[in-house]
């Protein structure tokens, strides 16, 4: 858990330059961005993962901390938030995490990853709609969402019609120190 703390420390210290995330404080660090991406552990199978509009590396980087034999991708399009993986990449010789400079459109010629995950990036619609061409037939999308997710139920619905997923199960659960609800939908092909 210590190297959690340290990277932890290190995104808020690089966060008082460059905007990498408004939380500023520790312990609503701990809670809003490790605990929050590393209940994820529960879900992870195989050995890869991608993870998409991953920002200042949030869950991307907790995981690979946690997991040396999960490889992680970690995909942004903002390059200061990316210089900050790879700097902590180096500083913490994370030899299975690639912190990837581009937008997510620009990994449609790679196929068959087994396990994608977002956390805030976009509605589902949106997420659906971009990872169907990354995603491996027995792939599956782990989304990590609020209580209240911004889009109805019609619209989600639609969404994974169109592009053929369906929720394979949904798991509620509450952050220790503030109470806030989350849920990580687990979704698969049809």
């Amino acid at each position: 858990m210590l190297r959690q703390l340290d990277f932890l420390d290190e995104m808020i210290r690089w966060s008082k330059r460059i905007n990498l995330t408004a939380i500023r404080d520790q312990d609503e660090g701990i809670e809003k961005h490790l605990i929050d991406s590393l209940i994820l552990l529960g879900y992870c199978h195989g050995n890869s993962l991608l993870d998409i509009g991953t920002g200042a590396g949030l869950p991307s980087i907790p995981l690979a901390i946690a997991d040396s034999e999960l490889q992680v991708v970690s995909v942004e399009s903002v390059g200061k938030k990316v210089n900050f993986q790879k700097h902590i990449r180096r500083s913490f010789d994370l030899k299975n995490l690639t912190p990837l400079n581009c937008r997510v459109e620009d990994l449609a010629k790679e196929k068959g990853f087994p396990l994608i995950t977002a956390r805030a990036f976009a509605p589902i619609d949106k997420i659906l709609e971009l990872v169907q061409p990354l995603l491996g037939d027995e792939g599956e999308l782990l989304l990590l969402r609020g209580a209240r997710d911004e889009l109805s139920l019609e619209q989600t619905e639609s969404a994974m019609a169109k592009y053929d997923f369906r929720v394979r199960a949904q798991h509620s659960y509450s952050l220790p120190f503030s109470g806030s609800q989350r849920q990580v939908l687990q979704i698969i092909r049809n």
